[in-house]
């Protein structure tokens, strides 16, 4: 399987195809595609589904995926990493710790074929921002860049909001509560702090001495077991897909050294675990 490589932050292309000459292929970046007109198949990971005009599709870093052109495609191909929101040159904003925190659920929401945005009015946004990154970044204007990545991180939030309603509607709860702390859980792995008993109890108005109970009683499993196995899915992630050592991710994840990270993602790889939580009554 050939892996497209690419050492460029970010990178965006307009193409009109009739043929789809690529192999099945897999790359080191995310990559938004935007089907402007035409029709045919997306194929990622050997499962197929029909495009049309104005789908958007992310593909994640290492997914394997290709297109089948029916009708006479134009694609609008935008690749990006984490480098690319860092502080810019003008030292405008620098989105670093949020690229961080959303890399996690870019990387691992429900990697099937499909459009990935189901409201029609953020599709619309999604269509608004896409066409103004291509014109900034075709035109080279003044300050492009900061524009690029402003428009780039309303994108990326837009997805994030489909993603989680998609989460919500995977996991249905008797109340929405649970649902909204499994998301509050994901968005803040990297800050242990957010994730103590008493933040958690603060942030959904719950007594301390019941965050746990109440966690085991509605997921199953302990809220401890649920916080470890997200970071043992982070971390494989990172391992996977980012040149960070296992030192480096062990740090950024609350884990007391790489040795400990590499134990804790033992005892769950093992299990064949995930963190997805099946939600009870």
């Amino acid at each position: 399987m050939q892996v497209e490589n690419s050492s460029q932050p970010f990178f965006i292309t307009r193409e009109e195809l009739q043929e789809w000459n690529q192999r099945p292929h897999k790359h080191n970046f995310f990559e938004l595609v935007y089907i402007e007109k035409g029709s045919g198949r997306q194929c990622i990971n050997h499962s197929t589904i029909s495009y049309q005009q104005e789908n958007i599709f992310l593909l994640p870093p290492y997914d394997c995926h290709s297109f089948e052109i029916t009708a006479p495609t134009t694609f609008i191909f935008i690749r990006f990493n984490g480098l690319f929101f860092k502080k810019d040159s003008m030292q405008m904003m620098d989105y670093t710790e949020w690229f961080q925190n959303l890399h996690y659920i870019l990387s691992s929401y429900n990697r099937q074929p499909g459009d990935i945005i189901h409201s029609a009015s953020d599709k619309s946004m999604l269509a608004h921002l896409i066409r103004g990154i291509y014109d900034e970044y075709t035109n080279k204007r003044e300050h492009s860049d900061s524009i690029i990545r402003g428009h780039m991180f309303a994108l990326l939030n837009i997805l994030r909001r489909n993603f989680e309603q998609t989460f919500k509607n995977d996991h249905p709860a008797t109340d929405k509560q649970i649902s909204d702390i499994l998301q509050y859980i994901q968005f803040n792995l990297f800050d242990n702090e957010k994730l103590r008993i008493e933040a958690l109890a603060n942030e959904f108005h719950l007594s301390a001495t019941y965050v746990s109970e109440y966690f085991k009683k509605k997921t199953g499993e302990t809220l401890k077991e649920y916080v470890l196995k997200s970071k043992v899915n982070v971390a494989q992630s990172r391992l996977r897909h980012s040149d960070q050592s296992a030192k480096e991710i062990a740090y950024e994840l609350g884990f007391t050294d790489a040795s400990h990270m590499a134990k804790v993602i033992k005892k769950y790889d093992t299990a064949g675990e995930s963190c997805g939580t099946t939600l009870n009554a």
